[in-house]
């Protein structure tokens, strides 16, 4: 937690709710590993993000096949929430992909070496992974 203290006026806004799933299921539906169990309530130890970020030991086989093509993360929850349909495209080129990571195919994925590695995902939270994990991750997507 932390404070700012100021000299300056503000408007301030209505707080905001966080309950807008209603009856909707989407997210729970389209989960590939089945993590999330009811509305916000998520069983991180499923969670495809949790595996190929976070866990540093070997992806439980019985999620074998679950992956899609997600090597790091995963975002089909947002990808299928009614709400993200409000959202608005970023302007920022920060934000854009290395454009040297949009041309690989699926064989430079399997034969990436640490070097690549290090210079496609310079400066990307990829990082978080490192090599091995990254190599970990795309070797647990190979049907």
């Amino acid at each position: 937690m932390a404070e700012i203290i100021l000299d300056l006026e503000f408007e301030y806004d209505h707080p905001v709710t966080t309950d807008h799933c209603g009856s909707c299921t989407a997210c729970i539906d389209a989960c590939p590993t089945q993590a999330i169990v009811a509305p916000n309530v998520i069983d991180g130890s499923r969670c495809i993000s949790y595996f190929t970020i976070e866990l540093k030991d070997a992806i439980p086989t019985s999620f074998k096949g679950m992956f899609d093509d997600w090597a790091f993360g995963c975002d089909t929850c947002q990808d299928v929430c009614p709400w993200n349909r409000f959202s608005k495209a970023h302007s920022e080129p920060l934000f854009d992909a290395n454009s040297e990571l949009l041309e690989l195919d699926t064989r430079d994925w399997i034969e990436m070496t640490e070097e690549t590695f290090s210079r496609v995902f310079k400066k990307s939270a990829v990082k978080r992974t490192k090599y091995a994990g990254f190599k970990r991750n795309i070797d647990f997507m190979k049907k």
